[in-house]
């Protein structure tokens, strides 16, 4: 077969897999596949920053804002503070560009990473640029929703510290967080099911949320490795800047993706891809590998 509804091509070229790696699971076969994969992922990181450029400039713009509006409010002198307000400053835009995404080149990566956890070829440069192409509508609206979401939730937060006090105050800070934390653990999911699955905007969300929380604990796991993964790049920069800005340019975008992609692989197999194929059996025998690879029709989990 020449294509799955018209998308994904099963004769392009790639590395077969070894009956070793079949028998490889959980750590030994992240780090197979990662360790196969290391110069495909540097590359994809290189051309998602650039693909990304705008996305970067405006988390950098709205980082700005809010820690200059945090110090007016905390009442700190900006100039006396300036070098700790910049690396917070620095910090927050990657928080917010990782957070947020950056539209149809976070679903483009994803959909590539996609390939690479379930050990399938992908043209690296080929299938990121159709895919932008592809998910460019809802890209850039999922983008929109999630930077004015997580702007919302972030000023919420800062308010409620400043100019509530008392045990209201913390109430409603903890709620504000506990939103972000589910919204931010929702992005491991939302951008696979729009490179993966033909859904409305909204159905995306609906499906992301009812992912994260039926698997809490684990997304609460898997949340916490991609965080390690930027603090130990954060604590790099700070004892040798230079080292830091070279893994953040190479790797440490398609790193953390990668890393979620590959320990949430299995649990959007269980509730999305697998409930499809087993209403529609004719596709499932048409695949030579069924795993989520393209964009396939459903409506929710």
């Amino acid at each position: 077969m020449a294509g799955f509804f018209g998308f994904f091509d099963y004769t392009k070229p790639g590395k077969g897999v070894s009956k070793d790696d079949v028998s490889k699971t959980g750590v030994s076969l992240y780090f197979d596949i990662l360790g196969r994969r290391f110069w495909k992922l540097i590359s994809l990181n290189l051309f998602y920053i650039i693909a990304s450029i705008p996305a970067i400039i405006i988390a950098w713009f709205i980082s700005a804002y809010f820690v200059t509006w945090t110090a007016s409010i905390a009442g700190l002198n900006i100039e006396e503070n300036a070098t700790a307000l910049l690396l917070l400053g620095i910090v927050l835009s990657v928080i917010i560009f990782q957070g947020c995404g950056s539209g149809p080149a976070t679903a483009a990566m994803n959909y590539v990473l996609r390939k690479y956890v379930n050990d399938t070829h992908s043209w690296v440069w080929g299938d990121f640029v159709d895919n932008i192409k592809s998910n460019f509508r809802q890209g850039i609206c999922v983008y929109v929703i999630n930077t004015l979401a997580l702007c919302i939730a972030a000023f919420g937060f800062v308010f409620y510290t400043y100019s509530v006090g008392g045990y209201l105050g913390v109430f409603f800070r903890t709620i504000v967080t506990l939103i972000i934390a589910v919204f931010l653990m929702m992005q491991m999911y939302t951008y696979q099911l729009m490179a993966g699955f033909e859904l409305k905007v909204k159905d995306i969300y609906k499906n992301a949320l009812l992912l994260t929380l039926i698997k809490l604990p684990q997304n609460i796991l898997y949340a916490a490795v991609g965080v390690a993964i930027m603090y130990a790049v954060y604590s790099l920069s700070m004892s040798v800047p230079l080292a830091g800005i070279l893994v953040v340019a190479l790797l440490l975008f398609t790193l953390v993706s990668f890393t979620q992609i590959f320990m949430t692989n299995n649990i959007i197999k269980k509730y999305v891809l697998n409930p499809y194929l087993e209403q529609n059996p004719s596709e499932e025998q048409e695949l030579p590998s069924p795993d989520f690879e393209d964009r396939i029709s459903v409506d929710e989990i």
